[in-house]
Order: structure tokens, then C-alpha cells, then sequence
């Protein structure tokens, strides 16, 4: 499953306008809530999910999550919002994203700090003679995220929805060593890497309402554990010996759990205006085989997108979302190394992203639509010392029949 090798989310029309602005009200709530909310991942392996929007009117397919071009008057949505765009009854849509993400630099709180100071002052959870607790001496400086997804959505009715996503994922981190067991004398730098098959999400999308200008469905998935939870890697020991070890929490390729994933996103389109908001959650049901979960995550969206031309889009968004500590822990997960310590992950963030959609009809491919986005965190407040996002960018290929 994984390899890991060294390398050193229609009323009668008395009810409609009332409705109407039900739904702008709800929408400008979301957005507020969504500048107070931060967010923070699954360990990486929770990445937002990117799928392509709509940003044509040449077919009336569409996903939600993985949107393709939307009917008439349904909004446009970036490219990593899930839970948008619904496809007709019988209709099918596929779609492969490609997803990097890139971390730098420690934190604690909302404050970066040194490696020197992780080394000096932070005790892990290892004891040394006497019963004194031993400093941190291995840092992470750098990782890197590489998903790819496949996708797929089939409509049972009009207003009933199945979805499935698959995941490959690959993870590399680099990591500095300090020598002996007290001081600030680097010994070296070692880079490790894990690849495998993630978690998969099975869901329904279920539509609330619509009419020609809003449209508002409650979504809801599974996050099955696929992925595994015991990869292994190997780093420069403090001694200076080359240590293979049970990964990190961060560095696995799943949650090992069953997590319940319920959404709701609302969208909104005037002319060639659109905007939307959406929330989503995701909450382990119970412990995994190791005798851990990852803490419950919300996170909110808000967006706004304009088409300049007929099938090409922009959008501007904001993230915002906050996620808890692991509860329990792995006892092969241990070591100097802070990403062992399952306090050390969760805390808050807001983000800020731009994206394109561009609907293939425009070359003559009618059904397909290409999406990008990209951004990175104005804000990080987080339960450190660990890595903070540094910058994302992902590409979304959607097709329906």
C-alpha cells in the first residue's frame, strides 16, 4: 500500500424572495464567521479537497465539490470547494486533481521560532538518567505534500448525489540534527520520504433549495481509513547514527479512522457575478488501531467570483479554520523529534486564495473544465512547535457524461 524510502465541502413565488434573502443573510454570517475561524490540517493528510467549478453555461453537468459548468444562474465556485455543483439524474462526472503544499518554519502560538530555541527549551517526552526530561534535538525545517486525486459522481435523482474520491499521496521533510543531548551544534541534515494510497471518502450531496439565483445543499461523507498509519522513515540520530523508526503522525499516509465529514454550501450568481460560502467538518468516531485520533476540524469559506469572458473565471477566497490536538497516542511514535508528540499538532488558521476557471468549450471540448488555485496562510496560530503552511497550489481536470 505505501513505500517510503531515505532520501539524506423551488418555492411558489410569495416564498422565494423571502427565501432570497434568508440566504444572502446566511451568506454574509458564514463570511463573517469565516474571517473569525482558522484552520489547521489532518497531519497534511487532511489537505483541502481541490475540485474544478464551473465557470460556463455550454452543459448543464456539474459536481458538487468537483464542478463542472453550472446551469443557468448557479454561481461560480474555486476550485477547492466541495459540495457546489450537483449532476443530473443519471449523469456521471470524473475528475483528477493535483495538489501541492508546501511548510516552513516552526511555530508556537502565532509566533515562529528558532531551531536553536526548540533545541534549548522545548523537553520531549523522553527521560534521561536521573528522571530529567530530554530536550528536542531533531527539527523539522521544511516539508512537502503531493496529492493526487481521483473523484467521481454519479446523480441517483436530481436532488440525490453519490460520491467517491481516491488518494495518492507523497510527503517529504527535511530535518536538522543537533549533536549530543544539550547545546546548539548542528550534526546534519537528513530527508525522509513516505508514499501510498490515502484515506477514501464515500458521500452524499443533497439538495436544500434552488432557484435562478441561489442554490444551498447539505453534504455528508465518510473518511475511510485506507491509508497507512504505520510507515516507517529514517533520520540522523543525535549520536550521529542513521535511525529507521515509526514515522511521525504528520508524516503518516492516513487517519486510520472513521471520520464523519457533513458540509453545507450555499452559492449565489447575478449576472457575471458569483459568490458562496460553505462550511465543512471533520470528526474521527472513534480511536484507531494504534490507540489514537486526530481532533476535530471546522472549517469555514467565503468567496467571490467574476466572468470576464464566457467559460473563463476568476475567484478570490477566504479560509478560515481551527482543529484540535491528536487524542491518545501511537507508543511506536516516539523519539526527539517534536512531530512524535501528539500535542504538537491542531491550532488555527486563515488563509487566503486566488483561483481560475476556464470551461474547455472554449477549445472546442465541450464537458471539461480546467481549475487552479493558489494561496497561502495570512495567519497561523498554532499548537507548537510544528510547521506552519507556507504556500499551496492545485489543478483540477473535470469531464461529465
Amino acid at each position: 500500500m505505501g513505500e517510503q524510502r531515505m532520501t539524506c465541502m423551488q418555492p411558489a413565488e410569495p416564498v422565494r424572495g423571502m427565501a432570497n434573502l434568508a440566504l444572502r443573510g446566511m451568506t454574509l454570517a458564514m463570511l463573517a464567521c469565516g474571517g473569525a475561524a482558522q484552520a489547521q490540517t489532518y497531519g497534511t493528510s487532511n489537505v483541502p479537497m481541490l475540485t474544478p467549478s464551473a465557470a460556463s453555461m455550454d452543459t448543464d453537468l456539474g459536481v458538487g465539490g468537483m464542478a463542472m459548468t453550472m446551469p443557468a444562474g448557479h454561481g461560480t465556485t474555486p476550485a477547492d470547494v466541495q459540495g457546489a455543483i450537483m449532476v443530473p439524474a443519471g449523469k456521471v462526472m470524473v475528475g483528477y486533481s493535483y495538489m501541492n503544499m508546501d511548510m516552513a518554519k516552526n511555530y508556537i502560538g502565532d509566533s515562529t521560532v528558532s531551531p536553536e530555541t526548540i533545541v534549548t527549551t522545548i523537553p520531549s517526552t523522553m527521560t534521561m538518567a536521573g528522571g530529567k526530561k530530554e530536550n528536542y534535538r531533531i527539527v523539522p525545517s521544511s516539508m512537502e505534500t503531493q496529492m493526487h486525486m481521483l473523484k467521481a459522481m454519479y446523480g441517483v435523482t436530481d436532488r440525490l448525489n453519490l460520491m467517491v474520491m481516491g488518494t495518492y499521496e507523497q510527503k517529504s521533510m527535511r530535518m536538522t540534527t543537533f549533536s549530543g543531548s544539550m547545546g546548539t551544534k548542528v550534526l546534519g541534515t537528513s530527508n525522509s520520504r513516505v508514499s501510498g494510497f490515502g484515506d477514501t471518502m464515500v458521500g452524499l450531496l443533497w439538495r436544500l433549495y434552488q432557484d435562478p439565483e441561489n442554490h444551498l445543499h447539505l453534504n455528508f461523507g465518510l473518511s475511510l481509513p485506507s491509508g497507512s498509519i504505520t510507515q516507517t522513515t529514517t533520520m540522523l540520530s543525535p549520536s550521529g547514527k542513521l535511525m529507521t523508526m515509526r514515522a511521525s503522525y504528520g508524516m503518516q499516509l492516513g487517519t486510520g479512522t472513521v471520520d464523519a465529514e457533513p458540509g453545507l454550501t450555499y452559492t449565489g450568481q447575478l449576472h457575471a457575478w458569483s459568490w458562496g460560502a460553505a462550511y465543512r467538518g471533520r470528526f474521527a468516531l472513534d480511536d484507531n488501531s494504534e490507540g489514537y485520533h486526530y481532533g476535530d476540524l471546522n472549517e469555514l469559506t467565503g468567496w467571490g467570483g467574476y466572468s470576464w469572458i464566457p467559460g473563463v473565471t476568476t475567484t478570490a477566497q477566504i479560509d478560515g479554520s481551527i482543529q484540535g490536538r491528536i487524542h491518545g497516542a501511537d507508543p511506536l511514535i516516539t523519539g526527539l523529534m517534536q512531530g512524535t508528540n501528539p500535542r504538537f499538532y491542531g491550532g488555527k488558521q486563515i488563509s487566503l486564495l486566488g483561483g481560475v476557471e476556464i470551461a474547455g468549450s472554449r477549445f472546442g471540448l465541450k464537458g471539461t473544465q480546467l481549475a487552479i488555485v493558489a494561496g497561502g496562510p495570512v495567519y497561523q496560530n498554532l499548537n507548537g512547535p510544528q510547521l506552519g503552511r507556507s504556500w499551496q497550489v492545485g489543478v483540477t481536470l473535470g469531464a461529465g457524461f
